[in-house]
């Protein structure tokens, strides 16, 4: 059976950011505040889910090819908030997580603590760099996400800026302002990551932002540091674990990162801090 309509009417009526997932023999769950809670009345059967996703996936423009084992996509419902799945296979059957967010980019006042400080360093880097990385990490990368759009939007108010975004999938669509704004979905607008770094490169944007990715290979690296040389800002969101490991992320582009924004505190009001590169006590980590 397909419960898709009933669990976006749910997520839907939720005015915050909320997550549901669906797995085989078991109720839909919510995850909310650090527990699973049943909001459903149903014991979902393999078929049920695959159902499910088969329906939610044609809400996503360009997303109608097979469902293959694994995958993400996102779409928009007006009035509810845009909606992002992520499936997977377990011993033959599909997970899937299902993540809304407030249809709109909350502004850079409302998500931020001391937004005056915020501001200031966001015009700062807009104005002072380019050729340069700056990366935004935080332990949840949902919050991440949603500090950088409001990053992009701010900036896109305010500067007459040529902005390209890149992700899988797209988290939020991002209005033109005084800047234009071109955005790219990695598996429906553009087939791969490398392709969207190859298309950047013929653009050459003042903003490159680079949604969330767990890694980079060789050509791709090659790519970024080439649109780095061309002179491109480019924002990269990387899921926060340790410095260590953040350090080994960055390792091939860490002569270009200027700055870490940092979620440091990721409440409905979360704390920033912008934290320089000292590139001698990073490369001795």
């Amino acid at each position: 059976m397909n419960y898709a309509p009933q669990i976006l009417n749910y997520l839907g009526s939720l005015g915050t950011i909320s997550e549901v997932f669906l797995a085989p023999n078991a109720s839909p769950m919510e995850r909310k505040d650090g527990k699973l809670i049943r909001f459903m009345p149903v014991v979902l059967t393999s078929e049920d889910i695959r159902d499910t996703l088969v329906a939610l996936k044609i809400h996503a423009s360009g997303s109608l090819g097979p469902l293959g084992k694994e995958g993400s996509f996102s779409f928009s419902i007006h009035k509810s908030g845009r909606f992002r799945v992520t499936y997977m296979t377990q011993r033959g059957s599909y997970v899937i997580s299902i993540i809304k967010i407030p249809f709109e980019i909350p502004t850079v006042e409302e998500f931020c603590q001391d937004p005056s400080y915020v501001i200031k360093e966001i015009d700062r880097i807009v104005g002072d760099l380019s050729g340069r990385c700056v990366v935004i990490t935080g332990k949840d990368h949902i919050k991440a996400s949603m500090f950088a759009y409001s990053l992009l939007q701010h900036v896109s108010i305010n500067f007459s800026k040529v902005i390209y975004i890149l992700e899988e999938p797209l988290n939020y669509l991002l209005k033109h302002g005084n800047s234009l704004v071109i955005q790219r979905e990695i598996g429906t607008d553009v087939e791969s990551f490398q392709e969207g770094l190859e298309d950047a490169m013929l653009i050459k944007p003042d903003i490159l932002y680079i949604g969330y990715t767990e890694c980079f290979d060789e050509r791709e690296i090659e790519e970024i540091v080439r649109i780095l040389e061309s002179g491109t800002l480019v924002f990269i969101n990387i899921p926060y674990i340790s410095q260590q490991k953040l350090i080994y992320d960055l390792k091939d582009i860490l002569s270009f990162t200027e700055k870490i924004i940092m979620l440091e505190e990721e409440k409905e009001v979360i704390k920033v801090s912008f934290r320089e590169i000292q590139l001698p006590e990073w490369k001795n980590r």
